[in-house]
């Protein structure tokens, strides 16, 4: 079996620069990364283990922060971030826009379940601005 290139935009603690054991593991498979952003809104809920984003459809102007990475995966790699992101999250197709300005497809991660009562909206959509803004953890499962 051969590896399989990968578009996903990141925007939560599978970003590399997160700083978590997810965001190493995607940073190992880049061939390709840049700034970038995709329609939404970005909302944060925390656990025991830290803070992590939900990503929700968005009509308008409103968009969020992350990172475009292209990734080289090997069989069943795929599976391993699907499996990672749970059952609250579905991996879709969606559009983004480079820091450049190219605009392009890539897969993301949307929020599925109910949002926690009390979860707070990331104004400015960029969920590592927000930990750092005010002192909080990331999620940092494997």
């Amino acid at each position: 079996m051969t590896a399989r290139t990968l578009r996903l935009f990141v925007y939560g603690t599978l970003q590399p620069q997160a700083g978590t054991a997810m965001g190493d593991w995607i940073s190992a498979r880049l061939v390709g990364i840049e700034p970038a952003s995709a329609p939404g809104r970005l909302f944060a809920i925390g656990s025991e283990g830290g803070w992590f984003p939900a990503l929700l459809p968005a009509r308008g102007a409103c968009r969020l922060r992350g990172t475009l990475c292209e990734l080289r995966l090997k069989p069943g790699e795929l599976g391993r971030l699907d499996r990672y992101e749970g059952r609250e999250y579905r991996r879709v197709t969606a559009p983004v826009r480079t820091a450049s300005g190219r605009r392009g497809a890539a897969q993301l991660y949307l929020w599925r379940a109910p949002l926690p009562s009390g979860a707070p909206m990331i104004g400015g959509g960029n969920f590592l601005d927000w930990l750092r803004t005010g002192r909080r953890r990331p999620f940092s499962g494997t």
